[in-house]
């Protein structure tokens, strides 16, 4: 009986060259989940200060709104800049020293569950309605309308 010759790798070669595959897989996951991982975890988690407008109101004699900013989240944020929208739509960006400040016997820093008053100068018609989004240095922000 004529004996074939067949050409093939032995046993141990073919589990020498599994062991090998599976080792560089494992090395290939493991790179791609600790960046991963590892990008998630020193990410800031975003706004730690929860900013809520409590109230507010326009004093038309002072041309300016007064309005009672509390922080609800765990640490504490000062408060970096206001908007101000009109009807029309147009957008009044007011920051420290440039027609924001805080009230008499408050600061722009808004610790947590403490209410601070925020006065906020600008010239707004009466009996109109305008939208308020106070923001904080972490990003957190809150909004409120007001008529004045």
């Amino acid at each position: 009986m004529p004996r074939r010759l067949r050409k093939a790798i032995s046993p141990i070669i073919a589990t020498v060259l599994l062991i090998l595959i599976a080792i560089a897989t494992g090395i290939v996951i493991y790179a791609f989940a600790s960046g991963w991982i590892g990008s998630r975890l020193n990410q800031s988690a975003g706004p730690q200060a929860n900013l809520v407008v409590e109230s507010g109101y326009y004093n038309a004699t002072g041309k300016y709104f007064i309005v009672y900013v509390r922080n609800g989240g765990g640490v504490p944020v000062n408060i970096s800049r206001v908007y101000i929208q009109a009807p029309d739509g147009t957008v009044t960006l007011l920051t420290p020293g440039h027609g924001l400040s805080a009230a008499t016997g408050y600061s722009l820093e808004v610790t947590p569950n403490n209410v601070t008053a925020l006065e906020l100068t600008y010239t707004a018609k009466i009996g109109y309605t305008y939208k308020i989004t106070v923001v904080g240095s972490d990003g957190s922000e809150a909004s409120y309308t007001i008529r004045a």
